[in-house]
């Protein structure tokens, strides 16, 4: 097995770094910047024609979008424990992957790059934020992850899109489920391990 992960912990491959802890994959690490001249070569863009981070290679296989990588990973080494085995519960960690990407992410991600923007929309951001806050808030009801009773893929990728920076800028007061699931899923091991990387 050869796996290589590209990308800063400091970046969304924080989130693949995560995943591949928990599986207790042997990988290499090159831990590119995210506006590392290394992105634009030849070489890496034949990897990734966006040239950025993260990207995975696994035995020559490329991939990036880190929530893609993750179920790639998920489902290659953790079919049935972290990656689901019923198509349902496989749809439903598809689904969650999806939702924190576009219903979360666009309104708390700290990109540089789209401050003006997000400055821009305001209060409009945070009323789409919480309201996404409260359906997660809500499907946790009963249940402490998202698929049951076992964290999955669907709770590491949402977790990553909720990273530690960024819940620090939201208020979860309304939202016990979300900050205990949270705490319960930061507080596992390979995710511990991981956020060392950022010392």
């Amino acid at each position: 097995m050869a796996i290589v992960i590209y990308g800063s912990p400091r970046s969304r491959t924080m989130r693949v770094l995560w995943m591949a802890s928990e599986l207790e994959l042997a990988f290499r690490h090159i831990p590119h910047e995210h506006d590392s001249p290394a992105l634009k070569t030849p070489g890496f863009l034949e990897l990734n024609p966006a040239g950025s981070v993260p990207t995975l290679v696994d035995d020559g296989f490329a991939l990036s979008e880190s929530l893609a990588i993750n179920l790639y990973l998920s489902k290659k080494y953790g079919s049935g424990t972290l990656y689901p085995l019923s198509p349902e519960d496989e749809a439903s960690a598809i689904r969650w992957s999806l939702f924190a990407q576009g219903h979360l992410e666009p309104w708390i991600q700290q990109d540089l790059i789209l401050a003006d923007l997000i400055d821009a929309i305001g209060p409009l951001g945070d009323d789409m934020v919480y309201r996404s806050l409260g359906v997660l808030n809500r499907a946790l009801t009963g249940s402490v992850w998202l698929l049951g009773d076992a964290f999955s893929v669907a709770d590491l990728n949402v977790a990553g899109v909720l990273s530690p920076s960024r819940r620090r800028n939201l208020d979860l007061s309304r939202f016990d489920r979300v900050a205990t699931w949270l705490d319960a899923c930061y507080a596992r091991p390979a995710a511990i391990a991981c956020r060392k990387l950022l010392d």
